[in-house]
């Protein structure tokens, strides 16, 4: 009889301690989901700081993304020539037209910029940036 109630024991503290990792592991999950969106943001978008801006080439079928602190009169083409020293690429622009990023280089595609969602039509190097802006260069 004492063997059946410590067999019980046993099998009703073993339940029990289930549901305790069990609780313990769906926390830790959800607290390493919510670091991960505290530190890199929303999948696919960079979390800009009070004094930075983002700069992402669209290659099309891949991205790159990199944020950096804006100093006074930066340029597009400021950002870019410093996100390609960090990125480890280079790019070739006329006139701040870009014509190549990497082996990206126009043809029937070429590459256009948007600052905040908003197409520019002006050079690259004539296009001041600020604090917050997101700039998309894409190959289109």
């Amino acid at each position: 009889m004492a063997l059946l109630f410590l067999t019980g024991m046993r099998f009703h503290l073993f339940k029990n301690m289930s549901k305790l990792y069990l609780t313990i592991l769906i926390i830790a999950i959800l607290v390493g989901m919510g670091l991960i969106f505290y530190f890199f943001g929303p999948l696919g978008k960079p979390k800009i700081g009070p004094n930075e801006a983002a700069l992402i080439i669209n290659y099309g079928e891949t991205k790159r993304a990199f944020v950096g602190e804006v100093i006074e009169e930066m340029t597009i083409s400021d950002a870019l020539l410093v996100s390609a020293k960090a990125g480890n690429f280079d790019f070739d622009a006329e006139q701040g037209i870009l014509k190549r990023i990497g082996q990206f280089e126009q043809n029937e595609k070429k590459w256009n910029a948007y600052l905040n969602g908003t197409k520019t039509g002006d050079s690259l190097d004539k296009i001041f940036i600020k604090a917050k802006d997101k700039i998309e260069l894409k190959f289109e």
